[in-house]
């Protein structure tokens, strides 16, 4: 076998192990950044649907304040029949809303206060999370 054999030989097509390992890091990356630009819209969607549903439970409780000149003492009011006697009422809801998280949303009436009630979700942390994390009605 002469010399130009054995060259034709041991050149064969095909990548080296280097540009390998540069088309490997540059999918990493782009990987790595699609990711992330992911989980910045799953958290901007699931805020967006929180204020939307947030939206809605204040509509329900000021329907209900209309109708029975009172707050509800609880949101589950807005679902269920509340003790006693109260005419004409309706579900609001077949279910209560949840927040982008599926956390329930917190509800307290306070009469005096500034609003006559709180609303508000807890945020991405839930209950554990901080103050400045909540989503209130009233920030809207």
């Amino acid at each position: 076998m002469t010399y130009a054999e054995q060259e034709k030989r041991i050149v064969q097509p095909g990548f080296t192990f280097m540009e390998l390992v540069v088309a490997v890091l540059i999918l990493g990356i782009l990987a790595s950044v699609a990711g992330f630009a992911y989980l910045q819209f799953v958290g901007t969607a699931k805020e967006s649907a929180t204020k939307a549903s947030l939206k809605s439970v204040k509509s329900a409780i000021d329907l209900y304040h209309i109708q029975h000149n009172k707050y509800p003492t609880r949101l589950r009011d807005l679902v269920e029949r509340p003790k006693g006697e109260i005419k004409g009422w309706k579900p609001a809801f077949e279910k209560m809303p949840k927040d982008g998280w599926g956390n329930e949303f917190y509800y307290k009436v306070t009469p005096g206060k500034k609003h006559p009630y709180e609303l508000y979700s807890y945020g991405s942390e839930g209950p554990e999370g901080s103050a400045e994390e909540r989503i209130s009605v009233w920030d809207l």
